[in-house]
């Protein structure tokens, strides 16, 4: 997964919030959420082109993403390079502890939120 934690420790330090990254539409709303999650997970949603019988939304399940266009918004925001805003976390059994840390879960709920893979 690629975890945000930089970016807002940076805006932090610069005196900027995620308010002014709304008023000067550095980047969307939908880009933000993403990166306060952490990319690379699965997240859930619903999906407007696959109503059911009962009328509701079945659900949709994807890999989250943020576009470079969005790094690069940011970093020129920022003055900064890609690797002062995130940092990438390898989907390891290694690196479980710290990805449940991250994602606020348990070791057994990990594999529901990203795509495990045993390190080589």
């Amino acid at each position: 997964m690629i975890c945000y934690d930089k970016l807002f420790e940076l805006m932090k330090a610069q005196g900027k919030n995620t308010t002014h990254i709304r008023a000067e539409k550095i980047i969307s709303q939908d880009t933000l959420g993403k990166m306060r999650k952490g990319t690379g997970i699965i997240d859930e949603g619903r999906d407007p082109n696959n109503i059911l019988p009962d009328g509701k939304q079945a659900k949709k399940m994807r890999i989250t993403a943020v576009d470079t266009k969005s790094i690069e918004s940011l970093c020129t925001w920022l003055n900064c390079q890609p690797s002062d805003i995130m940092e990438v976390i390898p989907n390891t059994w290694e690196n479980a502890d710290r990805l449940c840390e991250i994602l606020d879960c348990t070791k057994e709920e990990l594999s529901k939120r990203v795509p495990m893979e045993e390190a080589e």
